[in-house]
């Protein structure tokens, strides 16, 4: 009996102690990754290889949400493709700034199936966040019953330099995990830091040491170099060579399963092109394929990428799930002819397609651009291309991408929803929450091509038709045909993404068109509209920013957020570029506006300009 008492007054004094020691944590945090510095910087966080499934650059950048090109810069590598041993430490850029009092990089995560926010935390990100913070950031999503690819805002922890680090040669603050086995000494000779500057910026003493899986800063004068990475799934391990005999006879058995799957593929392939099908009756004439792959116009732009030009047809798995090839004949089948019944937006046709659903993009001309930059962006607001089908002499293509169910955003704020689109005849409009969110999503693909790739993107024509919605409301920016890289034009060129931006929140406020004729021939330009709503004084500025709303909204808006997100795109749509926000200040932004009141008050002003002259924001603060 004696000893049951003891038992139990040892687990009860564990338990307390395990409380205490969390809570002693949390403050830790709390106090190391506090919000000293109002501007955001870019800095890093230190993520290891693991398996399964963040053994390569592609899954890691999806998780972060940052293009394999910017990882692989930062860690110096020479190639972004390879399988990497697990346990190797990786160097992922992130922007970091505040969020309330804390330090956060803000990362938009889509729930895939079993996730959970624990996991989240601890595995899939190695505890570079916390869990009750990713609960805290996101009071929408049911943390006990999490709804697969909804996204939620994943908080890593992270820091900027303050003036004294900076004087002190400390020009990063790079974010680490502590792993068994460390000490002070040691992580300091891997990050190639100063154990003094370490102990300093996590305002320890200098003996210190940390807990394992804590989050610690890493003070450094310029981004680490990291041991050589290697590649492979054979780990060296002496005495083990039955082991890696084993590994090496499977590896051989699964090549040449692999070798034997890409030989059938290539036979059903040519098979497939070879296949002299019927054209069907409805198709029109000028876009029937009379000519084999191998006959096309040796000087067309296709027959160059084909014949090994540019190679981007023979390197199309890099940017696309599934290479598919289709023939012009089952696109217009597919499609009834490009019948106005398969319209799902102002360019787009549904088509089903080997039984799956894609939106088609007929494109005339040279289309190799929109290819190219298709293959140097993955992001969830991003459309993701499918396949591909080349007209004979290379002068007439359909691009296929995934689907959008809802169609295109116009659809829904300038009319009723599309009559093609029977599971949404139910829904008249816009929610409030839906717009807010469509604002988010495409800000975060902005972001993502303006700072999150190499080099800088610039879309070059954000507009309400080039944003599909997903059944689920989710935005994703499309026609990349006028996109760039911004290093090919003016330094500020992704202030015209943000203008267009702007002029599409005003949009998404209004329901209105950003520039539209009006009785009498005037032209109606919300831009200039806000400005005098926004220009007013006290009551007379909420009466008629009401006024100015959607009145299919009713009064579902909160008139702060909406001031909020009127200054917002006022500042967006300003005539000097110079003064106009990036990209990160209004994701940020959007993001916390979104967030629950106890962490949105602290910008509930942000964006409500007094004057011409106070535009910008109070404090530049950003996070991816």
């Amino acid at each position: 009996m004696e000893h049951n008492r003891l038992c139990i007054l040892s687990v009860v004094i564990a338990f307390q102690l395990a409380g205490g020691q969390a809570v002693t944590d949390a403050a830790a945090r709390a106090r190391r990754f506090a919000c000293n510095v109002s501007a955001p910087c870019d800095t890093f966080v230190v993520y290891r290889t693991q398996s399964p499934g963040f053994l390569d650059l592609g899954n890691i950048s999806d998780l972060f949400g940052v293009s394999r090109a910017l990882i692989a810069s930062a860690n110096k590598l020479t190639t972004e493709d390879g399988v990497l041993v697990p346990g190797q430490p990786l160097l992922v850029p992130v922007k970091c700034g505040c969020t309330g009092a804390r330090s956060f990089a803000n990362v938009t995560y889509p729930i895939r199936p079993r996730d959970t926010f624990f996991g989240l935390a601890v595995t899939a990100f190695e505890s570079l966040t916390d869990f009750v913070l990713v609960e805290e950031l996101n009071p929408a999503a049911e943390a006990t019953r999490l709804e697969p690819w909804q996204e939620v805002v994943v908080p890593l922890f992270c820091r900027c330099p303050t003036r004294e680090e900076l004087s002190a040669g400390s020009r990063l603050l790079v974010t680490y995990v502590w792993q068994p086995g460390d000490d002070v000494s040691v992580v300091s000779a891997l990050m190639n830091a100063s154990a003094a500057n370490i102990a300093a910026s996590n305002a320890v003493a200098g003996n210190s040491t940390f807990a394992t899986g804590q989050p610690v800063l890493i003070p450094v004068s310029q981004p680490p170099r990291f041991p050589p990475l290697t590649y492979g799934a054979i780990a060296a391990d002496p005495g083990a060579g039955k082991h890696r005999h084993g590994i090496i006879v499977a590896t051989s058995i699964a090549g040449s399963f692999v070798a034997c799957a890409v030989l059938c593929t290539a036979i059903l392939a040519y098979r497939r092109y070879r296949k002299k099908a019927p054209v069907p009756k409805h198709v029109s004439p000028k876009l029937s394929w009379t000519k084999s792959l191998n006959r096309f116009d040796s000087n067309s732009s296709i027959a160059r990428m084909i014949n090994g030009g540019d190679k981007l047809l023979t390197s199309v798995s890099q940017f696309i799930d599934k290479p598919i090839i289709f023939r012009e004949e089952e696109i217009m089948e597919a499609t009834m002819n490009l019948d106005e019944q398969c319209k799902v937006g102002s360019s787009y046709y549904r088509a089903n397609l080997e039984r799956e659903v894609f939106a088609v993009k007929p494109a005339k001309g040279n289309v190799a651009g929109e290819l190219r930059m298709m293959q140097m962006v993955n992001h969830a607001n991003l459309i993701k291309l499918a396949g591909i089908s080349i007209g004979a002499d290379g002068d007439y293509a359909f691009l296929v991408y995934e689907f959008a169910e809802k169609g295109s955003l116009d659809k829904w704020l300038y009319q009723k929803p599309p009559c093609s689109q029977p599971s949404s005849s139910s829904v008249a409009t816009l929610s409030w929450d839906q717009r807010l969110g469509i604002a988010l999503d495409v800000a975060n693909g902005l972001l993502y091509l303006h700072e999150h790739t190499q080099p800088s993107m610039v879309h070059g024509d954000v507009r309400s038709r080039n944003i599909l919605l997903t059944a689920g409301f989710r935005a994703k920016l499309s026609n990349f045909s006028l996109a760039k890289p911004a290093a090919t034009v003016d330094a500020a060129a992704t202030s015209s993404d943000v203008f267009a931006f702007g002029l599409l929140l005003l949009e998404l406020l209004s329901g209105r068109r950003a520039v539209e004729a009006r009785v009498g021939a005037e032209i109606g330009m919300l831009r200039t509209e806000i400005r005098a709503v926004l220009d007013a004084g006290g009551d007379k500025k909420v009466a008629k920013l009401r006024k100015w709303m959607d009145p299919a909204l009713g009064g579902e808006y909160g008139m702060d957020t909406a001031l909020n997100l009127a200054g917002m795109a006022r500042a967006c749509t300003e005539e000097d570029a110079a003064r106009r926000p990036k990209m990160a200040e209004i994701a940020f932004s959007l993001s916390v506006l979104g967030q629950p009141l106890s962490v949105a008050d602290a910008f509930e002003r942000l964006w409500q300009p007094s004057s011409e002259d106070s535009i910008g924001i109070g404090n530049a603060v950003a996070a991816r």
